[in-house]
């Protein structure tokens, strides 16, 4: 049904492009080639790394060491990580996500103490990613 209404929208749209003496369908075509700079830099997790986490167990918490490397040329904040976990035998068990509520400047920081509660006690930290992040605007914007 969607399909069906974003369809007869392209239609109409160029319909009422000849109509009106308009290519809307280059303007389309232009604007889905040509990616825009600032829709780039808004992108900052396609620079963002986690290196290898170092995991201790405590008090049925599987707590997790990470640097994290930015590179970008701008600070980045609303940073959310996923990590998978794993049994004694190295099973995947599932993972899990957090954020980390702070600000990144460019190159390399250290983050410790990220908490995730263990599956049972034998569960076992693996490697972490990152899953989303957003350049650093206004101080409104950061706090929310």
């Amino acid at each position: 049904m969607r399909a069906f209404a974003v369809l007869a929208l392209l239609i109409l749209g160029g319909f009422l492009g000849l109509v009106a003496g308009h290519d809307f369908a280059g303007w389309f075509a232009h604007s889905a080639a040509t990616p825009d700079r600032a829709a780039v830099s808004d992108r900052p997790i396609e620079r963002l790394t986690v290196g290898s986490p170092s995991w201790q167990r405590a008090a049925g918490l599987l707590v997790g060491d990470v640097t994290l490397v930015n590179d970008n040329d701008y600070p980045v904040s609303g940073v959310i990580i996923a990590c998978d976990f794993f049994d004694a035998r190295g099973n995947p068990v599932g993972t899990r996500g957090t954020a980390i509520r702070r600000v990144f400047g460019p190159g390399k920081t250290r983050v410790d103490g990220i908490e995730f509660i263990r599956f049972d006690r034998d569960t076992q930290g693996g490697a972490c990613r990152v899953l989303s992040a957003k350049p650093l605007g206004t101080l409104a914007e950061d706090v929310e």
